[in-house]
């Protein structure tokens, strides 16, 4: 008997160990992931949320064999935790990945200036706002039947946001990695 309640012992012992040492290791998909700021300003909060499209062998191409998970953009979410006007200045913000940084494509930018960056996203004291954030490498023009601009897929596993913040005569800038 003692020897059973050992042996459960060490068996548990073992699972809760194991799951001590994967769980940081795991990202779940649909997982918001925070913003961390440079200078520790604590200008605003940010989450990030990546939005995928399944591709490759395994979706439709293949059978049998896996596909994978490519990220096509970004929801955004700015909290403002002060008293004061703070701006999202889109122009000194970028998305790392492969080897360069882009600028931004922001929710409500024209297609046609997807290589500039948006003017500045003012958001109010104690205010939120949600973007969809692309990378200015993404939209192209389709020369099909239809001849509208759509948006390719990021082609990396990792992406770095960047976003520099203001507020009166602070600048900080605030990343976001997103695996």
């Amino acid at each position: 008997m003692k020897r059973q309640c050992l042996g459960i012992l060490v068996v548990f012992g073992v699972l809760a160990a194991s799951c001590t040492v994967l769980a940081p290791q795991l990202r779940f998909t649909g997982v918001i992931t925070s913003g961390e700021s440079e200078r520790k300003t604590a200008l605003v909060m940010i989450s990030v949320e990546p939005t995928r499209e399944k591709s490759g062998p395994g979706y439709g191409n293949v059978q049998g064999q896996k596909g994978h998970d490519r990220i096509t953009g970004f929801s955004v979410v700015f909290h403002n935790i002060t008293n004061n006007p703070v701006f999202i200045v889109w122009g000194k913000s970028s998305l790392k990945y492969g080897d360069g940084a882009f600028t931004p494509f922001v929710q409500g930018q024209n297609y046609e200036n997807f290589s500039r960056p948006m003017e500045a996203m003012v958001i109010p004291p104690k205010g939120t706002m949600r973007k969809y954030i692309y990378s200015s490498q993404q939209p192209y023009k389709d020369s099909g039947n239809h001849g509208g601009w759509k948006m390719r897929p990021i082609e990396a596993d990792s992406v770095v946001l960047v976003f520099c913040v203001q507020s009166k005569d602070i600048e900080d800038y605030y990343s976001v990695a997103v695996q």
